[in-house]
């Protein structure tokens, strides 16, 4: 046969035990949404400041390009020196061999 074996329990005692370690378990996790937040916050400051420096890079980028495109710098184009090399080609001896 079976025994049974009483163990006096408080209600109001357990009830109690288990009120205070609610209060204990919604205290830490509010300390750590309060860490986790603030983190959050930092976070995104961050990242707006980066953005706006590289806004400012993008805006110094596009002010050396217009101060590029108005200095007249003399270039060569190169397709001028493909056409005779080209015509150089053409007349050299080899070339009216095979014509």
């Amino acid at each position: 046969m079976i025994m049974f074996i009483t163990i006096p329990v408080n209600v109001f005692l357990l009830g109690g035990a288990l009120f205070v370690a609610f209060l204990i378990g919604y205290m830490i996790r509010s300390k750590d949404l309060a860490k986790s937040n603030k983190k959050v916050t930092s976070l995104e400051t961050e990242m707006v400041s980066n953005h706006a420096e590289i806004l400012n890079l993008q805006k110094e980028n596009v002010e050396l390009e217009k101060k590029l495109k108005s200095l007249s710098i003399p270039v060569i184009p190169m397709t001028k020196e493909d056409k005779e090399a080209k015509r150089v080609a053409s007349q050299s001896p080899t070339a009216q061999k095979h014509s």
